[in-house]
């Protein structure tokens, strides 16, 4: 979440003078440096001001809030598309009078022009030639005024629509920021991500043919007029076949937007679907799930693609219609004006042909597109819509009051800061204070031993409450007298009833009256779906009240219970917005026990976590979350459940140091399920199904619940725990002191200046943007596209067809002056009896003598029927080729992905990945295929224009050579620049989504810290790093268009002065023939050249998703079932498939590893190192080791996630030497995180339907949560939301166990499956995995102690090295063992009583010794 640093690197159209701008020429620059060498992220100038991202945000917003005001006072519906006509009224009115311009003086005036200069050739006439001149000039003075407004006017449409794109994708974060916890439920971060990034794209377009809707009717009755005077009837029937035709393309576009929206909802659920998959990735592979979710893929692809080929099909008619429509409509006036005996001449002919190229144009081009895509956008701004009314968080439930210690704007009052500056609080050493100092520190403290805990907290702290509690007296004196006293409150309920959704029938809290006095300790237990979140969510107004209210007072800091944690530094994780300041950040990672895992990051503080925090382990994540929470000042501290994914000790030093003794005088709320804190607490908070009860000590809940007395260990001697306290202290406090020399390192602080942090910079930006994928793929990317759908025979006969197709309408073209010819003659041969035909050959007079009329009519007929025809089987028959394509490239990327292996999800983040899933497979799937059949038709109608001008005059030639060399070279300069701009653009897209993805993962805590606004400023340097490519990309291409326009026009210019200039004998009609035709190349040629680059452009979407094609996968893949049956041809060189085997393997579950080292990548250290050790069959083995001591690791090495040496056997079988599948599918695991995939619970339970209704009711029963299922009216068919979102965490683990259960494999592996849940839940899993599981070898992963105690043997790992391996009795048995110390440190009763069950299970196992 850290965009770009504002780059100086001003835009040259800023300053640009009046002609610089029409004539493009401060583009020239930038092709001259994107020609010399590849432009990257530093070469792209800012935003215009007008296109900040930030401004147009605030001016589409400020709209959309009076429209959602103005639709509240009249009771109507809001409007989107109101809010941004009104915003963007003065572009769009600038772009309607450029149209005005454009179609209505320039091009309806060009034809007359065009006549007047054809009556010059008319053999009975003699005209001025200096007249022909003039209409000569006038034409091409004519043309050159359109080049410049008509590109000033495409470059107008694409900057205003993108800009309309930037303040919706605004809009819609800034709505993100808002939503609340319900909304965010109901819609899938997938799904607002595909808001983002496709639907918004549409306004791109729209701004093109927005002024055509209205233009080219009137140009059309217009026209129609000039016919009707010129060729009465019979020009009317030409406009008619035009009107014919318009309806039904428009009912085409019809279609088209209703596919559209059809095509987007299947799209949304592929991308969520895929969202997940990406999420949980890790899970599907230990599971190994692969087919089952390579199915759902691949049906939910093949529901989209049945859509996205049916608006293909249209979109195939609509082009055949483009080359159609004009000739039908002139074959219908001709062939009127034969039936009705008109007079045929060339200057009618031309003109008539001219007229309809415009209404062919605008009418059935522009006007019809436009119906289409407004059609479409129409269905976007509706989505968009529906996205803009969800509800909203709403933080009116809690009233908040300003403290004494923070001034309503949440600033610190001056004079409390002082007295805040003067507290000498218990040190928590800065990193780089004097051991000594430290050492005397511990004397002092050991000294003090003896006190009883509550004085010796009050006495440690006597200044800092005689200055903000003014009680130290009543404190000393013992806590009996402060209870009586009444404190000031910071938070009260009053009679709160809260549920998440009003429909729901129970309540989530029910009837709680609560008051939270200052700085108190409060800890809120109760069992898994207890209401323990949800009661923090009420605090920070995250779940509604539907009675009662809340009052808060000051400031909340929150740490959630799935640690939130964003892609950048570790650093800015902590600080999140905050300023910097030294001393409070380094006593914060001390408290937070974070300073040995800087020290084993490679850049300490500095280094960028992957998206989600992929690089961290459980615990780095939970405490950098907490330190978040503890960095930022604040009254109230809400921390949900942070002691659960961290070991016991570092549980210990977390509640001692960081909430006990750092967070004093604060008032905290912790909810947690370590009931072993309870004691250190002011008040219990037990809450049962809703409801609260509140206890003022531990004795009071035993008293009235005494089922929790098995779960607390007593402590009656307060002397002993200060001795045993006071070593485990020291200890910690040793620890520390080593690492405070050490830290003076660079190395570990990563820099605490400023200076250092800029420098560091550009590292952590590129961290944020992907790889190019440039050179990734050998060999033509167009041939890879086309092999992968078909054989190239197939597309052999597609291009044929295109072939076809033109040479029949060239063919038309041709026809009609030898129609004119022959029409001309004979008139002149009736109607005069003196040679007045004398300039025509003699041939000629016998060849058209030859044939009667209405023989011209059958062929000129049969050459329009075949136009259309041949075109439609074109058309289709191009959409099959490219639909077989696509299909064929995304299964193959999915199968790839999903085979490769988890380091590529490690790197990779998940916005990323989605990046080719959604955008690139769009343009494949929509955007090539158009500009492929738009680049194929133009180029084929340009070598026909060619082709015929040249039969008029053979010497064409010569410009046409010099000027196609010249178009080579231009297209070649601007591909060069273009194809980097499309790739950075590409590039710096990524990271808007990844950053929404994330913002949607952590709402909750960016909510609660107040942080919208550091967001919102984050997404808009995102999005303008993004619009500044954009930008470029635009600026290019018009300048592109505008430089193969001008040497159209010289083209032009040159064949209309050689016909007056050059002499020769020439008829009109071939006159005409060669102009109009020449003419019409102008915005062909710019059209043609445009869209060949733009399927250039669009293939790197092509060699993007090709490059994940060609992952490798995984060594040992079956390679079984449909969704591996696509091998790749040169797999059998690389590709190992492992053996299978018997159905029954493992059959006793006997683990040996032998020399193990496990590495995460090739020249990587190894993360585990020279492992040796056996576990026996149905052994119960716990592992236990500090934080990132190689712990989860054991995991990868058992399921083969990672790259391991060695040799690890199950029965005596390698498993290396197997499929992956068996290996993963024989081993069950109830992971640390609990995934659930959206879909059912039967589908999570089953996915492979392996087995009945009955054994997944039983297994239900056995985790207790039957009858929470039982209370849905589905049963196992009740809908589980994305990522589970509906469940508990503590029932997502219980579902984890119960596929578990189902499995029923011989070994288990437990990754701190009890992290997440109360101690009855836990009792519960435990006692689950004792009965069902004896048989079985069990692994725990342990962080509580208490579980793993009575396992047969305890695995103590360290720095990724085996340390001890035995019974936990005997390891305790050695006073300086590491796993004794471990024990140790978990307090003395705590330790008797873990040593008690240790022996006990010993002397079960083994007898007395």
């Amino acid at each position: 979440m850290d965009a770009s640093k504002i780059r100086v690197n001003p835009n040259p159209r800023e300053n640009a003078t009046t002609i610089s701008v029409l004539l493009w020429w401060w583009t020239i620059k930038l092709f001259k440096k994107g020609y010399s060498k590849i432009l990257g992220i530093e070469d792209l100038y800012n935003p215009l001001k007008t296109d900040e991202s930030a401004v147009l945000g605030d001016r589409l917003e400020k709209r959309w809030k009076i429209e959602l005001e103005n639709s509240k006072k009249c009771g109507k519906k809001p409007s989107l598309l109101k809010a941004i006509v009104r915003t963007f009224l003065w572009e769009y009115t600038i772009l309607g009078i450029m149209q005005i311009v454009n179609e209505f003086v320039i091009r309806l005036g060009t034809p007359m022009l065009l006549g007047g200069l054809l009556r010059y050739f008319k053999p009975e006439i003699k005209k001025n030639y200096t007249t022909a001149i003039l209409y000569a000039t006038g034409i091409s003075l004519a043309t050159a005024i359109n080049v410049i407004s008509l590109n000033q006017a495409i470059y107008g449409a694409f900057h205003v629509g993108g800009k309309i794109r930037v303040a919706v994708c605004s809009l819609v974060y800034r709505k993100a920021l808002r939503l609340s916890k319900t909304a965010l439920g109901e819609t899938a971060p997938g799904k607002i991500v595909n808001l983002v990034a496709n639907d918004v794209n549409r306004f791109d377009l729209v701004s093109i043919f927005i002024h055509h809707m209205w233009s080219a009717p009137l140009s059309a009755l217009i026209i129609a007029y000039f016919l009707y005077t010129e060729a009465g009837y019979a020009g009317l029937m030409g406009i008619a076949a035009v009107f014919v035709v318009v309806p039904i393309q428009s009912y085409t576009g019809k279609l088209s937007s209703k596919f559209r929206l059809q095509t987007a909802i299947k799209t949304d659920e592929r991308v969520r679907l895929m969202d997940e998959i990406i999420s949980g990735v890790q899970v599907i592979k230990m599971y190994a799930w692969e087919k089952p979710f390579c199915a759902m893929v691949e049906l939910a692809r093949k529901l989209e693609l049945r859509v996205v080929i049916k608006s293909s099909y249209i979109r195939g008619i609509y082009m055949t219609f483009n080359i159609f429509t004009t000739r039908m409509a002139l074959y219908c006036t001709l062939v009127s004006m034969l039936l009705f005996k008109n007079h045929l001449s060339a200057d009618n002919v031309f003109v008539f042909s001219s007229y309809f190229n415009i209404l062919a144009h605008t009418m059935s081009g522009m006007f019809v597109r436009g119906f289409a895509e407004i059609a479409e956008c129409l269905v976007a701004v509706r989505r968009l819509q529906y996205f803009l009314m969800y509800d909203e968080y709403q933080g009116g439930n809690i009233t908040n009051f300003a403290t004494k210690l923070y001034n309503s704007n949440g600033t610190i009052n001056t004079d409390s800061k002082q007295s805040l500056n003067k507290m000498p609080k218990p040190e928590l050493h800065y990193i780089d204070d004097n051991v000594n100092d430290i050492e005397d520190n511990i004397v002092e403290n050991q000294s003090n031993r003896h006190i009883p805990e509550e004085q010796r907290k009050a006495n440690g702290l006597a200044t800092l409450a005689d200055d903000l509690l003014k009680n130290t007296a009543s404190l000393v004196n013992g806590k009996n007298n402060c209870e009586k006293e009444e404190k000031s409150w910071m938070v009260k309920l009053d009679n709160v009833t809260a549920k998440w959704e009003s429909g729901q029938s129970e309540n989530t809290l029910d009837n709680l009256n609560l008051k939270v006095e200052e700085g108190k300790l409060y800890v809120v237990i109760g069992m898994v779906g207890a209401g323990k979140s949800s009661l923090l969510s009420a605090i920070l107004g995250e779940l509604p009240v539907e009675k009662g209210d809340i009052k808060v007072k000051g400031k909340i800091s929150f740490a959630g219970q799935e640690a939130w944690v964003f892609g950048a530094s570790v650093r800015q994780n902590i600080l999140f917005g905050e300023p910097y300041e030294r001393q409070r950040y380094q006593k914060v990672v001390k408290a937070c026990a974070l300073l040995s895992d800087f020290k084993q990051f490679p850049q300490g503080d500095q280094t960028i976590v992957g998206e989600r925090g992929s690089s961290l382990s459980g615990g780095q994540k939970a405490r950098i979350n907490l330190a978040r929470s503890v960095y930022r000042q604040a009254d109230i501290y809400l921390l949900d459940d942070p002691l659960s994914a961290v070991d016991t000790h570092v549980g210990k030093h977390l509640f001692e140091e960081c909430l006990q003794r750092y967070l004093t005088g604060k008032t905290r709320i912790l909810a947690t399920h370590q009931l072993q804190y309870i004691k250190g607490v002011d008040t219990i908070l037990l809450l049962e199904q809703g409801k609260l009860q509140l206890f003022h000590n531990y004795v009071s809940l035993l008293n009235e619940h005494p089922e929790y007395a098995s779960l607390l260990a007593a402590d009656e001697d307060e002397g002993e725990v200060g001795d045993d306290s006071s070593t485990e202290r020291s200890g910690i406090r040793r620890q520390f002191s080593t690492s405070s020399n050490r830290s003076r390192t660079t190395e570990i602080s990563g820099g605490d200046t400023d200076m250092e942090d800029e420098d560091d910079y550009p590292e952590k930006l590129n961290g944020m943007l992907e790889v190019t994928s440039r050179g990734t793929i050998r060999g033509s990317v167009f041939l890879k596209y086309f092999q992968s759908g078909a054989n190239l025979c197939f597309a052999f006969t597609v291009f044929l067809l295109f072939v076809l197709t033109q040479a029949f309408a060239s063919l038309n073209d041709a026809f009609i002056p030898i129609l004119i010819r022959a029409e001309e003659s004979r008139y002149y041969s009736s109607s005069t009896s003196d040679n007045t035909s004398a300039s025509y050959n003699s041939t000629d007079i016998m060849r058209t003598s030859q044939l009667s009329e209405t023989a011209y009519i059958y062929i000129y007929t049969g050459i329009v029927i075949a136009i259309f025809f041949v075109g439609i089987t074109r058309s289709i028959s191009f959409y099959t080729l490219c639909m077989r394509c696509s299909q064929k490239l995304h299964d193959s990327m999915f199968r790839s992905l999903i085979r490769t292996s988890m380091r590529f999800f490690d790197v990779n983040p998940s916005g990323r990945i989605l990046n080719r899933f959604s955008k690139d497979m769009l343009a494949v799937d929509e955007l090539l295929p158009k500009a492929m059949l738009d680049a194929g038709q133009v180029i084929m109608m340009m070598f026909g224009s060619l082709i015929v001008t040249c039969t008029v005059n053979p010497f064409f030639l010569i410009p046409i050579v010099i000027i196609g060399g010249i178009f080579h070279w231009i297209r070649k300069v601007y591909l060069k620049t273009s194809k980097n701009i499309k790739r950075l653009e590409g590039m710096t897209r990524s990271p808007v989504f990844t950053h929404l993805n994330a913002t949607l993962n952590g709402l909750p805590t960016i909510r609660a810290y107040g942080a919208q606004e550091i967001l919102k400023q984050e997404f808009d340097r995102f999005q303008d790093v993004h619009t500044s490519s954009w930008y470029m990309f635009i600026a290019t291409s018009t300048a592109f268009g505008f430089s193969l326009d001008v040497f159209c026009l010289l083209f032009t210019t040159v064949v209309t002065y050689s016909f007056l200039l050059l002499g020769g004998d020439f008829s009109s009609g071939e006159v005409g023939l060669a102009i109009t035709q020449v003419m019409a190349m102008t915005g062909m040629i710019q059209w043609g050249m445009r869209q060949s680059a733009e399927v250039t452009n669009q293939m790197m979407a092509v060699e993007r998703i090709l490059e994940y094609t060609q992952l490798p996968p995984e060594p040992n893949l079956c390679d079984k079932g449909d969704s591996f049956r696509k091998m790749k041809k040169d797999d059998s060189k690389e590709y190992n498939r492992g053996s299978s085997v018997s159905p029954n393997w493992p059959t006793e579950g006997c683990i040996k590893f032998t020399n193990v080292f496990l590495r995460y990548a090739d020249g990587e250290p190894p993360v585990l190192k020279g492992l040796n050790f056996v576990i026996r069959p149905t052994e119960k083995v716990g592992i236990v080791g500090r934080t990132g001591a190689g712990k989860s690791s054991l995991i990868s090495t058992l399921f083969r996630l990672a790259k391991v040496e060695g040799f690890v056997e199950i029965d005596s079988i390698d498993t290396s030497s197997i499929c992956l599948e068996d290996l993963r599918h024989r081993i069950s695991i109830i992971p640390q995180d609990p995934v659930l995939f959206s879909g059912t619970l039967r589908r999570n339970l089953d996915p492979f339907n392996e087995f009945s209704d009955r054994s997944l009711w039983e297994v239900l029963e056995e985790v207790e949560l039957k009858e929470a299922v039982l209370v849905g009216s589905n049963g196992l068919d009740s809908r589980v939301l994305d990522r589970g979102s509906n469940f508990s965490v503590g029932q997502r683990q219980l579902v984890c166990l119960a596929r578990a259960i189902l499995r029923n494999n011989k070994v288990l592996m437990l990754d701190e499956a009890t992290a997440n849940v109360d101690p009855q839940t836990d009792a519960l899993i435990q006692h689950t995995i004792r009965t069902k599981f004896a048989s079985c070898t069990v692994l725990t992963i342990a962080h509580r102690l208490n579980t793993i105690m009575d396992s047969d043997k305890v695995l103590v790992m360290d720095k990724g090295r085996l340390i001890e391996f035995d019974h936990p009795y005997i390891l305790l048995q050695n006073a300086y063992s590491q796993f004794n110390s471990l024990v140790k440190e978990t307090g003395r009763s705590m330790y008797e009583q873990l040593v008690k069950v240790a022996k006990q299970a010993y002397i079960e196992k083994y007898g007395e010794r």
